[in-house]
Order: structure tokens, then sequence, then C-alpha cells
């Protein structure tokens, strides 16, 4: 299992105060307050997407921006591992990357040992060798890939959210095709969320998921911008503009977070429009 946040915004010099803002709203602990056991979380910086992985030990949890630091990014996408069911080395460690696509999985697959050989039978063999590591949750990563490559739009940077929604609910449709033939009867916990750093995605099935829509940080603490500031300071009207959508899988408090409903597929596209729809869909 794993907890996750994840954001997209319009200005990248401004994440560490979304990050701020975040700090005392979402959690990346587990249940009864269970520390991770490991860290990532992956970005996007002069065009190239960045990972940032490391093991926990720590005897508190980290908060947000203590974890990621000064990183500037559009994007970002955070996973903590809760689960010692895999090996503790950067290859199991969440998010994954594929060429511009992050992804990240909070949950678990059930009947996996029977699933497996089917999804590597379904994804081709370029796919398949971008696999590094045990983890149930990178070998999804390559069937959303798939899905992607189907469509021919894998690559493509003037993706709609629409149609990559569309392939991350296919993603979750077939998983479950297959653990119903595996003989599970109970859905697993496929809380998934992909983005390629302009638009973002995200699955709720079996487990918590809830987004936040964002205008403005004023006031900001971090940047120590109050009410009363006057309009010509020039850190002003930046931190007016700047729009994100948020997402994570554990609340501290509400303060604007949406519940995503059970089986839908939630779609944010590169002018943070949100659409959300059922998993049953095309």
């Amino acid at each position: 299992m794993g907890a996750l946040v994840a954001v997209l915004q319009t200005d990248d010099s401004l994440l560490r105060c979304q990050l701020e803002r975040l700090r005392s709203h979402v959690s990346l602990q587990g249940e009864g307050d269970t520390l991770p056991l490991a860290y990532g979380f992956g970005y996007y910086a002069a065009g190239n997407v960045l990972l940032g992985k490391r093991p926990s030990g720590a005897t508190a949890p980290l908060a947000l921006p203590e974890l990621v630091g000064k990183v500037d990014s559009e994007a970002l996408l955070i996973h903590a591992r809760l689960s010692s069911g895999l090996a503790l080395k950067d290859e199991n460690t969440q998010p994954f990357r594929y060429r511009r696509w992050l992804f990240a999985h909070a949950g678990t697959i059930a009947g996996w040992e029977g699933i497996r050989p089917k999804l590597l039978s379904a994804v081709p063999d370029h796919l398949r060798r971008q696999i590094a590591g045990e983890s149930p949750s990178e070998h999804a990563f390559m069937l959303f890939a798939k899905h992607l490559k189907d469509d021919g739009r894998l690559d493509d940077l003037d993706l709609d959210a629409a149609t990559a929604g569309r392939a991350l609910a296919r993603t979750v449709r077939q998983l479950e095709a297959w653990a119903r033939e595996a003989g599970e009867q109970k859905a697993s916990p496929l809380v998934f969320v992909a983005t390629n750093g302009r638009i973002m995605v995200a699955t709720r099935r079996a487990g918590p998921l809830f987004y936040a829509l964002y205008e403005g940080i004023v006031p900001c603490a971090l940047d120590q911008i109050g009410l009363d500031t006057p309009e010509s300071d020039p850190r002003v009207r930046p931190h007016r503009r700047v729009k994100a959508v948020a997402f994570a899988t554990r609340l501290l408090a509400p303060n604007g977070f949406i519940e995503v409903p059970e089986g839908s597929v939630v779609a944010v596209s590169r002018s943070l429009q949100v659409s959300v729809s059922s998993l049953n869909g095309p």
C-alpha cells in the first residue's frame, strides 16, 4: 500500500508555495499514523523528467516542503511507501517514469500471480523491457502506456486529458477483468495518478482519493505575503494569478478538498479544467 499527493499548477516557480499551503492539509502516513518506509517524487525541469527517491528511516513523518526541497515545476507527483512486501530499492520505489510520463499507485493488486503473466503477454516487448523492479504498480504503468500507444498518443505532448483518462480507465477495467479470471471477487484498491507534466489523470477504485482546486496563494506564509501586502510588490501578482489542482489520498483537514466518487476517473486539462466521469465509460 501507499499514499500519494499530486499537484498540477500554472507557475513552476510557485511549487514550494503550493506545498507549504498543503503542509497542514494532507498526509503521507498510513492508518494509525504509520510512518513511510520510503518516499519518492517526480517533477519536470528544463524539459527533463526528474526523480527523487529515498528510504525513510525517519522517526517522524516528512512534511511535503522538506521532502521535495527547492524544486520548481508545474507538475509534481509524490508517493510514500507504507508496506514492506517488496525489497526496499529504487526500482520498487514510486513514482515510476517512462519517457514524459510519471505514474503512481496507492493500493495493491489482488490475484497478482495470476494477473502478471497475462499483463506481460499483453504489453509489447519494448514496454516489458522498461519494467525494472518487481512492483505490480510498475507493471500497471506499462499497461497504461500500452493503451496510450494503441491510441497513437504515447508521445503526444498535445494529448488531451480526456483521452489519457480513458486510457487509465481501460487499465483499471483490464486489471479487474484479469483479477476476476484469477478468482478474485473483491475489488483491489486501484488509485492511480499519471501525468506527462502538462495534464494529469487519476482513478479511484476501492481506495480513498480527493482533489482540490486552488486560485491564488494570498496570503503566502513561505514568501511572507499578507493580505495587506501592497499590489506594487512584484511578488503579489504571480501569487494572485496562479492556479492549481491537487490530489491526495489522505487528508489531515478538508480545506476545500472534494472526495472523488468511487469508480471514477478524473481528467485535468492543460488549462486545469477538471472533469469526472465513470470508469465504465468507453
